[in-house]
């Protein structure tokens, strides 16, 4: 049986392990996926990935070895 907390943005009983922090309206929020999907421009992303960059992956050459 799972344990359900309430969604802080909604209020909607949901399982804890579904529920994701985030900073919401500069607030630390647990908030449900629905909400996480249909709130997007209310939840901050201090440390977003570039833009112009993808993930960055080390070299595998012998020479950095």
């Amino acid at each position: 049986m799972a344990v359900l907390d309430p969604c802080e943005n909604c209020g909607r009983p949901t399982a804890i392990y579904r529920l994701a922090a985030v900073i919401l309206d500069g607030r630390m929020a647990r908030v449900c996926p629905l909400c996480a999907s249909t709130e997007k421009e209310r939840i901050e992303v201090p440390f977003a990935p570039r833009s112009d960059q993808g993930a960055i992956q080390p070299s595998t050459a012998r020479d950095v070895w």
